[in-house]
This record gives structure tokens, sequence and C-alpha cells, in this order.
């Protein structure tokens, strides 16, 4: 099976630039692993507070590429002191069926 993972929440107003910079970190350290077959997205809404994180892993059921990581881990840690509105999390244990825009992969 493989990973699809979508974050939402809303920070206060104070706290966008510091979760920006700590959502940063996490894609930075991303970018450097390189790890395969992983989409990892953060969307910020239209009221400039509100973030969703969408994460695809396409070879396994598992999200530890990010969640794993300790730059992840500080994102994390403080999330709820950050928040307005908790996170609302939606996973699955799910199989590509078609895409576009994804990596390459055997379906």
């Amino acid at each position: 099976m493989q990973r699809v993972t979508i974050v939402r929440y809303k920070v206060k107003p104070e706290a966008v630039a510091e979760n920006e910079q700590l959502s940063h970190a996490v894609f930075d350290r991303v970018r450097r692993n390189q790890p395969q077959g992983i989409s990892y997205g953060l969307f910020k809404e239209e009221d400039g507070q509100s973030f969703i994180h969408v994460f695809v892993n396409l070879l396994d059921d598992n999200s530890n590429d990010v969640t794993g990581l300790p730059e992840f881990e500080a994102f994390g840690g403080n999330l709820s002191a950050r928040c307005e509105i908790p996170p609302d999390v939606t996973r699955g244990s799910v199989k590509l069926v078609d895409c576009y825009g994804f990596s390459t992969v055997e379906l």
C-alpha cells in the first residue's frame, strides 16, 4: 500500500512567520535527503493563517521520510501552542489508480 496524509490547521496571527520558518526547515532537509517516491507540499490559504500539508508516499505506507526528521520534530514540538485551530489529520493507506504530476512510478 501507499500513504496519503492531509493535515489542515490555522495558526495564530503572531505565529505565521514561525510556522513558515519551521516548515521551510523540514522542506530544506527533505530536499537534501531526496527520498524517492514521495511528494510533499505546503499550502497557505487566503486568510494567511491556515495551512494545508499534503504528503504522498508512492512506494510505502509510511511517512517516515518526513516525520522521522529532527526538523519535523522541531516543527511539531510546539504546533499546538501556535494553533488557533488544531490540526485535522486525514491519513490513508491507499493504492494509486492514476495520476498526473507525481514522480513517475509503476502503477
